[in-house]
């Protein structure tokens, strides 16, 4: 499974002239329009947001962004085109992982999958609702997975 999901995000990473950072902020206030829309969480402040490439932590290496708790930093991969719904979606999801986290959210819960669970169906539908329906679906299926803690998804 873990090799199916570092190879699904690899694939949906597309190429890319990635915003700056100090640019992101209107971004992620339109985000956040959906975040709270989708998801009972307050909006999030804007984060630091850094762009590179992730393989210097285990098994990161294909990831296309992670949030990072203790520092509230999101961090995406440098050819992440923040221009398109598609590399958004990716921005939208690290900050649904921030919303859980600034609502108590916690690692060491009995099913941290689930928090994945969440960010993916969040980012499906965002992706559903741009009209990328495919990668809609591969997230919201990538999701599922994630999210059974161990229980068979029924698909």
């Amino acid at each position: 499974m873990k090799q199916l999901f570092a190879a699904l995000v690899f694939v949906m990473i597309g190429p890319g002239h990635p915003a700056r950072a100090t640019e992101l902020c209107p971004l992620v206030t339109d985000l956040n329009r959906v975040l709270t829309d989708s998801t009972g969480y307050a909006a999030i402040p804007c984060p630091d947001i850094g762009f590179s490439v992730l393989g210097d932590q285990p098994g990161m290496r294909s990831q296309a962004g992670a949030y990072f708790p203790d520092t509230g930093r999101i961090e995406l991969a440098p050819d992440l085109d923040l221009e398109t719904a598609y590399g958004q979606s990716f921005l939208l999801h690290e900050m649904v992982h921030a919303a859980q986290f600034a609502e108590g959210a916690d690692r060491s819960a009995p099913c941290p999958s689930a928090l994945e669970a969440e960010a993916y169906r969040v980012q499906a539908q965002f992706l559903h609702d741009a009209g990328l329906t495919r990668d809609a679906l591969l997230t919201r299926m990538l999701g599922d997975q994630l999210g059974t803690c161990g229980a068979d998804p029924g698909y």
